[in-house]
């Protein structure tokens, strides 16, 4: 293939092992109730992502150190770091484009040795030790309001530089661009989601499943 291959990847439960924001939440949102009925609202389309994301964060009983505490737990997909040792050894790029935000994205790639891979996703706003809120930097960029950071719109900048799109999801802000990518390797929400919508993809489980499968169609099918 002369095309440029990229990976596209989300980051919640699919590169880290767990959803981290919802976890996050979870924790640290008193009412749990409301929550829940906050969530119930977001994934029947009655609420967006952005008003979803400002309302927990403003429900959100904690400080910056807690948050550091609660991410420093966290773990990423075992895998993965194979997997981008894979992708450099083949020149393929990798983007992480998440739904979630920067600040506990850029702690654990630091923290596991990945900080130079590419990522964008929404701004957490930290003043004075203190969680203050949330900016959305991709916000509405293709007339489309539903999702905080549209990840189609960063898929079709790439499109139009005629990338070759690999994209890996789980969840619900997978759904609209993975219908518009070369390949999609899916499991979770987004697995069902291709399934009942009759979008083409892979099922995995974790990335070295993913390595398997670009060396299956990608490498030694050439």
């Amino acid at each position: 293939m002369n095309r440029k291959i990229t990976i596209i990847s989300d980051f919640d439960g699919t590169i880290s092992e767990r959803d981290i924001g919802h976890h996050f939440f979870g924790t640290f949102i008193p009412d749990k109730e409301q929550w829940q009925e906050l969530l119930r609202r977001w994934k029947f389309g009655l609420v967006s992502s952005k008003e979803c994301l400002e309302r927990e964060i403003s429900w959100v009983k904690a400080r910056r150190k807690d948050l550091d505490q609660f991410i420093g737990n966290e773990t990423l997909d075992p895998y993965f770091k194979d997997f981008v040792d894979f992708c450099n050894r083949r020149r393929f790029d990798i983007l992480i484009l998440s739904d979630g935000l920067d600040y506990y994205i850029d702690y654990l790639l630091m923290k596991f040795g990945l900080g130079f891979l590419r990522f964008k996703a929404n701004k957490l706003v930290l003043r004075n030790g203190n969680i203050s809120g949330i900016a959305f930097p991709y916000y509405n960029m293709m007339e489309c309001t539903m999702c905080a950071n549209c990840k189609k719109y960063h898929l079709e900048q790439l499109k139009e530089e005629d990338h070759y799109i690999i994209y890996v999801g789980n969840g619900f802000s997978d759904r609209c661009p993975a219908g518009y990518a070369d390949m999609v390797l899916a499991k979770g929400d987004l697995l069902d989601h291709c399934q009942q919508e009759e979008i083409d993809c892979i099922p995995f489980r974790n990335f070295r499943d993913v390595e398997r499968e670009l060396t299956t169609r990608l490498i030694l099918s050439r």
